[in-house]
C-alpha cells in the first residue's frame, strides 16, 4: 500500500484517531477532517483552512505568535479545521502540520526504517558539535527527559547505543504514533552543552 492507502486503512469511515495534537476523523461519506484535539467540542465554529500554504502558516507560529522552530512541539494553536474527501490530499495537509511524521511511522511500523542510536548521531557531528559524542549515559538520559520528553510530542524510538536496544513502539488503539527515529538538532545542541559544562567544571580557569 502507498501512504494514502495506509491512511485510509487507519482511518476508515465513521472512525477517529489522535495524531499528536490533532484529532483526525472520517465521516460516513468518506470525508477526512482534522482539527486541534482541544477544539473537539467546537468544530462548528472553527475556521476552515483548505490550502497547504494556510496550514503551513498555522504550524509556523503558536497562539502567542511566537515562531515554532520544532513542528512537533506541544504548542500547535487551535481555532481551525481542514477537510477533504481525498486521502492523498489529506496526507499533504497533515504533512503541513507534522512534516514527514506519518511516513516515518509507516516505514518504522513496516520494519523498513530503523532508528539511529544516539551515539551514532553524535559521532557524526563535526565542527563545534564534534565533542557531543563524549556524553555519558547519564547525560543522555537527561537529554531524553528534559529536552525530548519535555519539549516534543514525539516518542523516542532510538536507543542510546547499539549495545542498549529499546523495545519497539506499538500503535495505540485510537492514535497514530508520533515517533522520533533519530535525535534532532535540539538534542545534539543539548549534548554539546552538557559536555562543555562538564569540561568547564572539571577544568576551572587557573587563578592568577
Amino acid at each position: 500500500m502507498n501512504l494514502a492507502e495506509e491512511l485510509e486503512a487507519l482511518l476508515p469511515a465513521n472512525e477517529s484517531r489522535f495524531f499528536g495534537e490533532l484529532h483526525l476523523s472520517r465521516d460516513g461519506n468518506g470525508v477526512f477532517m482534522a482539527c486541534h484535539r482541544a477544539d473537539l467540542e467546537m468544530s462548528e465554529t472553527l475556521t476552515p483552512v483548505e490550502s497547504l500554504a494556510g496550514l503551513r502558516e498555522i504550524a509556523k507560529f503558536d497562539a502567542n505568535k511566537e515562531y515554532r522552530p520544532l513542528k512537533t512541539a506541544p504548542t500547535l494553536k487551535g481555532g481551525w479545521k481542514t477537510s477533504t474527501d481525498s486521502a492523498a490530499e489529506f496526507l499533504k495537509r497533515l504533512d503541513c502540520i507534522y512534516p514527514g511524521v506519518f511516513a516515518t511511522w509507516i516505514a518504522y511500523h513496516r520494519g523498513t526504517h530503523h532508528p539511529t542510536p544516539l551515539r551514532d548521531t553524535l559521532d557524526r557531528q563535526t565542527g563545534m558539535y564534534r565533542f557531543a559524542g563524549s556524553i555519558t549515559d547519564q547525560m543522555a538520559n537527561q537529554i531524553m527527559r528534559d529536552t525530548c520528553s519535555a519539549g516534543c510530542l514525539r516518542k523516542i524510538a532510538w536507543p542510546i547505543s547499539n549495545e542498549a536496544p529499546v523495545s519497539r513502539l506499538k500503535p495505540g488503539m485510537k492514535s497514530i504514533p508520533v515517533i522520533c527515529t533519530e535525535a534532532c538538532t535540539f538534542a545534539v545542541s543539548e549534548a554539546r552543552k552538557l559536555v562543555k559544562e562538564a569540561y568547564d567544571k572539571a577544568n576551572p580557569p587557573a587563578e592568577n
